[in-house]
């Protein structure tokens, strides 16, 4: 008998639906680091970031029969886990702001200097672009994670519930505001650079 990671997803979950109810912790332990990950992209904060994915999960669990496969399990999940955010945002919108389109063109601008005088210590230019993604939009930072997750476009344009014309358009979008905050860091030529967000 294979061990749970040989095993696919479908087989999983196909003995969740038959009964083994304890057969979807193998699922969680697959995807757990991914969605916590993602909702913490989306969330911005730690604790939120981990109670959204234990939500998630329970979510998916509830909903699993309705799970048609349509696309991969993955994929769903990540929907489930992007609407989920959304709507926590939603919940939290009145009291503080999630990025910099949100915030007063003051705010934004004093924010945006702040980033770009910000220097990378020892070289850190992978956590100054980990900063520069967490001020995107959602709506553009969900499609970066995601594609720096390696999800192809039409995953992406499944889980965020858009057309993949939508999701191209996106990562255009990211990767403009992206450089045009990191290009006083950026060798020459890198800045041209598409690749991951292509």
């Amino acid at each position: 008998m294979p061990s749970p990671e040989e095993r696919n997803d479908g087989e999983i979950i196909s003995a969740v639906l038959g009964g083994d109810r304890e057969e979807f912790a193998v699922l969680v332990n697959r995807y757990q680091n991914r969605i916590r990950g993602f909702c913490l992209s989306l969330l911005s904060e730690d604790e939120a970031a981990r109670d959204a994915a234990q939500e998630i999960f329970i979510k998916a669990f509830k909903g699993l029969e309705k799970f048609r496969g349509d696309s991969s399990f993955s994929t769903w999940l990540y929907r489930i886990a992007y609407n989920h955010c959304r709507s926590l945002r939603g919940k939290t919108a009145g009291r503080r702001t999630e990025s910099l389109d949100a915030m007063s063109e003051f705010d934004r601008e004093k924010a945006e200097k702040r980033l770009e005088a910000a220097v990378p210590a020892d070289g850190d230019l992978a956590g100054l672009a980990a900063r520069a993604i967490d001020s995107l939009p959602a709506a553009y930072r969900a499609a970066v994670q995601l594609r720096l997750q390696g999800a192809d476009y039409q995953a992406i344009a499944s889980a965020l519930g858009v057309s993949p014309d939508s999701v191209k358009a996106r990562l255009r979008r990211a990767r403009v505001i992206l450089r045009a905050r990191l290009r006083h860091f950026l060798p020459d030529g890198l800045s041209k650079v598409k690749e991951p967000l292509k």
